[in-house]
Order: structure tokens, then C-alpha cells, then sequence
């Protein structure tokens, strides 16, 4: 649950800031999933949408020098989840691929654990 986590700050919208690097995703400890954006600066034109939607994870700061978002908190974000990068009008942030996401998947037999808790709520 979110609300066990540690709180490690407000961001510069006075929105808290957890630490969900704390919390494993699907048992595996999260620091070893490498999902998290990547700014491409050359691209990035300080919009701020990235930073602003991410409003749940806090995985951006802003910095006020260069008026850009940066990730201060790659851990924080949500496995599989690129909701910046879709809504970046530069296409700016880059993901890992898929095939990264599908061997994390295999390797930790994940297809059977969902099976498993959809079963054990009769839903298949």
C-alpha cells in the first residue's frame, strides 16, 4: 500500500513525494527493473507537461536554472507506464523497449502469477 511508504519530500508544486522504490513490483526488488524516462535534452523544449502528470509517483523535479524537467526519482515510476512519453509534444523521453519489459516478464514467470491470483478470485 502507498500509505506505508516512506514520504521523502514535497516537489515544487507542494505535491508528497513517496518513496515507492521501497515497494517491489510483482516481488522483484523494483531498483532492479531499469524502467524509468530518459530526458532528451536536445529535444526537450521545458513544457513541463512530463513533470505536472506525473502527479502520483513524483518521479520528476523541476530545474528552475534550465527551466526542464529532470528524474530525480527513476524508481518511483510505475513499471510498463509511459504516459510522459506519450504526451510529450517532442518526443523527448525515451523508455526501455518492449523486449526489455517481455524478458523481466518471462524470467520471472509473471504470465503464471497473474493466472494464479485470477483463479484465486474466479475470474478465470
Amino acid at each position: 500500500m502507498s500509505e506505508d511508504l516512506p514520504i521523502i519530500g514535497k516537489d515544487a508544486l507542494g505535491r508528497v513525494i513517496k518513496d515507492w522504490s521501497k515497494k517491489p513490483w510483482w516481488g522483484i526488488d523494483r531498483k532492479k527493473i531499469e524502467w524509468y524516462p530518459k530526458i532528451n535534452y536536445d529535444k526537450c523544449i521545458g513544457c513541463g507537461l512530463c513533470f505536472i502528470t506525473c502527479a502520483n509517483r513524483v518521479v520528476f523535479d523541476w530545474d528552475k536554472e534550465k527551466k526542464k524537467p529532470v528524474v530525480a526519482r527513476p524508481y518511483n515510476c510505475v513499471v510498463a507506464c509511459t504516459t510522459c512519453k506519450k504526451l510529450c509534444p517532442v518526443d523527448a523521453l525515451e523508455f526501455p523497449d518492449k523486449e526489455y519489459m517481455q524478458k523481466i516478464i518471462k524470467e520471472n514467470k509473471l504470465l503464471a502469477k497473474a493466472k494464479e491470483i485470477l483463479k484465486n478470485h474466479n475470474l478465470i
